[in-house]
């Protein structure tokens, strides 16, 4: 390959990979993927580095941890100076976003080293505003008695429409803008894209919700909100649950088409040819397990193992059976595209990673008390405290407070058990 390729780099928002067909699960749930994994690289156990979209898309723009880069839940402005996007602009690439996700925008400081930006609103903040602004919003959030009432203003706003229930499946405009950038950009270039079809509100495609759902499951039951810390206290019944996760795939399958489409744009005006393509997930969703739903407030496999599959140039396809983690995907696109030498890290060494970690901040909540006892309890001094994880050998550690606990490594069954022994304080 004598010339810098084109990368694509799409990222299937709140995908957890035990849903996903391609890793063995029984319902027909992403058809475009699994099709794309079979003629590239798939990477069986891939471990994003946090449960949230600020810090694991960080963790993609910088290959670092969370802990490193300091994109958090308690400061959601990335301060990178020079993330993916920049590198690989200063080597010539024109660079694109295309992501509806509201948390990942110039706002939150993801602009940096993008040609364009698209959101799909109107509003847009100008990079030079974030550079005299990213800190002083991160300072706010991260000051307890001012972050507690804008929490509780930030909760009131989520919680005034409806609380349960489906809506109709949301467009974003993402073929169009992605078809306008492919037939206008020079090659090289980078185009990110997010999906956020499998986020809440559950919101899939009426043709999906009819193949997923059975019939009479209380589909209007469903919460609508990602910020409830648990079900527990509110009397979700089995067929609630079942209702849940039945969406979820609908959502998933939604999500899989809009994959397909734009997989067929690229490869329609011959952009995957010798492209570099990239198809992961930021996070998973909680369905319950633990008495968790969303994809918040811990770090257990269901939110933090995800789908990987890459499309290199001249490559045959194979199935990796190691643990990787998604930073790594910084250091892949960087020597693929020759910008920088990462050859013992790029996932093209199909190296697995021995230990894989990540970390989930505290928003002033007792996670410990959360994830043993279902209890919610608020306090200043757990403001930004990480439940960070490790995960080795099929054994997974996670700490917080002081406070460390083993759970099982993986959950191939789909079920996320609780802490079960305490290794120190």
């Amino acid at each position: 390959m004598n010339k810098q390729p084109t990368v694509v780099l799409f990222v299937l928002d709140t995908v957890r990979r035990d849903r996903v067909s391609a890793y063995g699960y029984d319902r027909e749930t992403t058809p475009a993927f699994d099709e794309f994994a079979k003629k590239g690289t798939l990477f069986e156990d891939a471990v994003s580095q946090s449960s949230w979209s600020v810090p694991s898309h960080a963790s993609l723009f910088t290959g670092e941890y969370p802990t490193t880069h300091g994109a958090t839940t308690v400061r959601p402005v990335l301060r990178a100076t020079n993330p993916l996007p920049a590198r690989l602009a200063t080597t010539g690439y024109e660079t694109y976003a295309v992501c509806p996700n509201v948390y990942i925008r110039p706002a939150t400081g993801f602009g940096t080293g993008f040609d364009e930006f698209y959101t799909g609103r109107r509003m847009s903040v100008p990079e030079s505003v974030i550079q005299y602004t990213g800190s002083a919003v991160n300072r706010i959030t991260a000051t307890p008695a001012i972050r507690r009432p804008l929490e509780r203003a930030f909760n009131w706003w989520q919680f005034r429409g409806p609380k349960t229930g489906t809506t109709s499946p949301p467009t974003y405009g993402l073929l169009e803008r992605v078809e306008s950038i492919v037939e206008n950009a020079s090659e090289p270039f980078f185009l990110f894209v997010n999906l956020p079809h499998s986020h809440l509100p559950r919101s899939p495609a009426p043709e999906y919700r009819d193949k997923f759902v059975d019939d009479g499951l209380p589909v209007d039951a469903v919460s609508r909100n990602g910020w409830q810390h648990t079900h527990a206290g509110q009397g979700m019944s089995s067929g609630e649950r079942a209702a849940m996760s039945q969406l979820y795939d609908a959502d998933v399958r939604t999500a899989d088409d809009r994959l397909r489409d734009l997989l067929g744009c690229l490869n329609d005006r011959g952009v995957t040819d010798d492209a570099l393509v990239i198809v992961t997930a930021d996070h998973g969703e909680h369905l319950g397990e633990n008495g968790l739903v969303g994809h918040q407030h811990s770090v257990f496999d269901p939110v933090v193992s995800v789908p990987l599959a890459v499309d290199f140039p001249s490559n045959a396809p194979e199935r990796i059976t190691g643990q990787v983690e998604t930073r790594r995907i910084y250091q892949t696109i960087l020597d693929t595209a020759g910008v920088a030498p990462y050859p013992d890290r790029s996932l093209l060494s199909t190296n697995p990673d021995e230990t894989a970690r990540g970390s989930y901040s505290s928003p002033m909540l007792d996670l410990s008390k959360l994830l043993q006892d279902k209890s919610i309890e608020y306090g200043a001094e757990f403001l930004g405290e990480p439940l960070t994880f490790r995960r080795k050998h099929g054994k997974k550690l996670l700490c917080f407070d002081g406070d460390c606990w083993e759970v099982p490594g993986s959950d191939s069954d789909s079920r996320c058990l609780s802490p079960t022994t305490r290794i120190a304080r």
